[in-house]
């Protein structure tokens, strides 16, 4: 059964969806890059762990425990946190970075809060069990064994990124390098 979101949980996620694309807006406006390459493996895994979980998730009909949900609830915060602070550091934008990371933790906080309030109103118990086994951001080490009824361990299945439309963020992604690009060996 689909619950309606509330007015707050609509406004939080429009603010945490543009977050990071205004933050690489900025950065990509406000200076040269400097290519330092470790940020790219960062970029790589956050961007990696939004489609690794966006293949799993079937929002609104059932709570989904596998795949990265089984390390943690919010793998695709964490995912873009990872991907954030890695792109502006490959930058070479440290305060930019810093000041993202500090405002991301200020949105995805209470993003996760109203998300989990959201989840409790649709699976009650279940998402109370899987809250119990899984942490809210900081993976586990070991994948939880979340056994309650509502509970759904998928698979991992290429459509369900196309349809939580994940395939946007590499496009992006790939549009912004090219970006950065032009503007190191541009005029």
């Amino acid at each position: 059964m689909l619950i309606p979101r509330t007015p707050k949980e609509i406004w939080l996620n429009r603010v945490r969806v543009w977050l990071p694309p205004a933050f690489v807006v900025c950065a990509v406006v406000l200076k040269r890059p400097m290519w330092h390459w470790w940020g790219a493996p960062l970029v790589l895994v956050g961007e990696s762990l939004r489609t690794w979980a966006a293949g799993h998730l079937l929002k609104d009909e059932q709570l989904t425990v596998g795949g990265p949900y089984a390390y943690t609830r919010n793998p695709l915060y964490l995912g873009s946190m990872i991907s954030g602070v890695g792109f502006l550091a490959l930058l070479g934008d440290w305060l930019l970075a810093g000041v993202f990371a500090v405002i991301a933790l200020a949105v995805y906080v209470p993003s996760v809060r109203q998300e989990e309030d959201y989840l409790k109103r649709m699976h009650a118990q279940a998402f109370d069990a899987y809250c119990r086994a899984v942490p809210a951001l900081v993976p586990r080490l070991l994948p939880a064994k979340v056994n309650a009824e509502g509970v759904r361990h998928s698979r991992f299945e290429w459509d369900r990124v196309w349809l939580n439309k994940e395939h946007r963020t590499w496009a992006a992604l790939a549009a912004l390098v090219g970006i950065l690009l032009l503007r190191t060996w541009g005029p």
